[in-house]
């Protein structure tokens, strides 16, 4: 995986922290506006220790036009704050791979168009899925309070 800046991600960079992921890709016009609009009212609720205490990650459904730089512009307009928040593309098989592990179906329409599970969903700090939101838009106070109820668990 490759974040928003073509830099590598890997695990060890988010060891022992909550997750919250979710999937979208830049040319929606419909769903992943507001999931990543959920995500930053999330990001701004958060006290400053429960924002270094999580990571959010936005994974591609439509790595051939999401490329780092578009990523970066798309993190920009969202306003969301990259101290927590990747944007992450790769390699199709190797995102292939993790849809499919988080039972993300992904459909390629036409270039710029995907049908995708609107997936977000939280892991705990051992990487276990705990709660997920499949819909337009997950509730940022009841994903706020999920996070919370994890990082009360540590």
């Amino acid at each position: 995986m490759i974040d928003q800046n073509a830099g590598r991600f890997t695990l060890d960079k988010v060891a022992d922290k909550v997750i919250v992921v979710a999937f979208a890709y830049t040319t929606c016009v419909d769903v992943c506006p507001l999931v990543t609009a959920a995500l930053r009212q999330t990001q701004m609720a958060l006290r400053p220790k429960e924002r270094s205490e999580i990571q959010l990650r936005t994974i591609t459904t439509d790595p051939e036009i999401d490329s780092p730089k578009v990523l970066s512009a798309y993190a920009k307009r969202y306003n969301a704050e990259l101290k927590n928040w990747a944007f992450l593309t790769g390699d199709r098989a190797a995102l292939a791979q993790l849809w499919k592990n988080f039972g993300v179906g992904v459909k390629r329409r036409a270039r710029g168009l995907v049908d995708h599970t609107p997936l977000t969903a939280i892991l705990d700090q051992s990487k276990t899925m705990r709660f997920a939101y499949v819909g337009a838009s997950p509730d940022p106070h009841a994903v706020r309070e999920d996070v919370r109820s994890l990082l009360r668990q540590q």
